[in-house]
């Protein structure tokens, strides 16, 4: 285990029981739900804090920030109920669990004010976003001033791929194992082109090891141009190897771009071998530790389990105490 660490969980789902009760009252009682905008399981623990501290503990974690952005789809008025229990929670958590402001980024106009109210009024620690929503993706123009906001408020945003991205089958379990990841992919991104040239000072955390964009790294680089940017080689919209890369200066503005992001450990059921490739490529400092329970794990026995993962990755003392809550403790200023 991480002893003597601090370990705090950044990919923890809670949702307040009256949107709970909303969730279940669809799915007709049954634990899925599944329809033309949701597909979530309905874990009870979900809204239950005694089970989370309880399983918090089994699992030696100290701190979670709590978020579940997949139900902003339901709008603002969703959004709000659940600012106001996550609040809540926060104040009931005793410095264990702090809560995320949610907005509908479909009602972009309604973004910065809730936004205000979540952090200023409520005392939120972050900001949680899906990584889209349909007809809107995270580089869209109409999202700008939640950006500014976000930016004048200096929190950072927590990310999480759409419940049911748009396209996915549910054939499966297609929508959770491979069309969220990439919808995280395609988010980040979108979000190197199109958000962060606007708005550097943004801070990003990408769910599940940054969904497919670690193995993709390479093949992003590959046709990674700036907006804007002037091809001295005439090779403008071409493939290019490393070297290419270098020749162009493209590596450089592709890496301080890329460096921006922080990447959660959450989302591969427990396979070391892919939290030790992240580590290796992104590096421990900016990677944070993330359970996705009550989901991916779904018991004390389980977030335990995903904490020994870590605590078995091939890295320096220091380096795992960052990834454990460091660099947490820093990022959301706990």
């Amino acid at each position: 285990m991480l002893a003597g660490y601090r370990v705090i969980d950044v990919h923890h789902h809670f949702l307040p029981k009256l949107v709970f009760d909303q969730l279940k009252s669809q799915a007709g009682g049954t634990r899925r739900l599944v329809n033309d905008k949701l597909s979530i399981t309905l874990n009870e623990d979900l809204y239950n804090v005694e089970a989370h501290l309880r399983d918090m503990d089994t699992a030696q974690v100290d701190a979670a920030i709590l978020t579940n952005s997949g139900v902003s789809i339901l709008g603002l008025d969703t959004c709000r109920k659940l600012n106001d229990g996550f609040a809540e929670i926060q104040r009931q958590g005793k410095g264990r669990l702090y809560g995320s402001v949610h907005v509908a980024i479909q009602d972009p106009d309604s973004a910065p004010r809730e936004l205000e109210r979540g952090i200023q009024e409520l005392g939120l620690v972050a900001v949680a976003l899906p990584a889209s929503e349909p007809g809107v993706t995270l580089d869209s123009k109409a999202l700008g001033p939640m950006w500014r906001k976000i930016c004048e408020l200096d929190v950072p945003v927590i990310l999480h791929p759409a419940l049911l991205p748009q396209n996915a089958s549910t054939d499966y379990g297609l929508e959770r194992s491979c069309f969220r990841p990439f919808d995280t992919t395609l988010a980040a991104v979108r979000i190197m082109c199109g958000v962060f040239p606007e708005f550097p000072k943004l801070k990003f955390v990408l769910p599940h090891l940054g969904g497919t964009s670690v193995f993709l790294r390479g093949r992003i680089a590959m046709v990674f141009e700036p907006v804007g940017w002037q091809d001295p080689s005439k090779q403008k919209g071409l493939s290019r190897v490393a070297s290419e890369q270098r020749a162009a200066g493209l590596d450089e503005i592709f890496s301080e771009l890329w460096g921006k992001f922080y990447f959660d450990t959450a989302g591969t059921g427990a396979w070391r071998l892919a939290v030790q490739w992240t580590a290796e490529e992104v590096t421990p400092a900016r990677m944070l530790f993330g359970s996705d329970y009550p989901l991916e794990a779904q018991s004390g026995k389980t977030v335990r389990e995903l904490v020994e993962m870590v605590a078995g990755l091939r890295l320096r003392r220091d380096e795992l105490q960052a990834i454990a809550g460091r660099n947490a403790e820093q990022l959301f200023r706990l």
